[in-house]
């Protein structure tokens, strides 16, 4: 059985054109209210490719996902806007506030494991987060006054 397994996977990796494919146990396509999901379970193998604009890891379902992780209903909350862009980012992340309440915010740059990376007051209406030294990876960026949380948003690094 094992060779058989093996002389289909050279067949099939010889044949040159062809689309995102996997090798896999199972798998399937989930669909409901919410939306629809396509997933596989016990995947063997995938092909990266490299380029100068970027890379894809082909065989391998890819998620990508934009959203605020939190925003604490209080007061200063109520009289503050807060927005991060653009999400994902290669260089540089711009925090913009509209608001009155600008004085006294900090920013503060956590990895993924939770690990601070930065931290730096806020004191304008726009301010600018230089992520060129960062690996690509995801991020979370939580705004906070007088040590309370204001908001936090899930920034991802390419």
């Amino acid at each position: 059985m094992n060779k058989i397994l093996i002389l289909f996977c050279v067949l099939m990796t010889g044949i040159g054109a062809y689309a995102q494919s996997a090798l896999s146990a199972s798998g399937g396509n989930s669909s409901g209210n919410g939306g629809t999901a396509c997933y596989t379970i016990g995947q063997m193998f995938y092909s990266a490719n490299v380029g100068t604009s970027g890379q894809i890891s082909e065989g391998v379902q890819q998620a990508y996902e934009i959203y605020d992780v939190t925003e604490v209903q209080n007061p200063l909350s109520a009289n503050i806007s807060l927005s991060a862009f653009p999400n994902p980012t290669n260089d540089f992340l711009t925090l913009h506030i509209d608001g009155n309440y600008i004085s006294g915010l900090d920013c503060t740059m956590y990895d993924i494991s939770g690990k601070e990376i930065m931290q730096q007051q806020i004191d304008s209406s726009e301010t600018s987060i230089d992520m060129q030294s960062l690996s690509p990876a995801t991020y979370f960026v939580r705004i906070t006054k007088e040590k309370n949380e204001v908001k936090t948003f899930k920034i991802v690094k390419n």
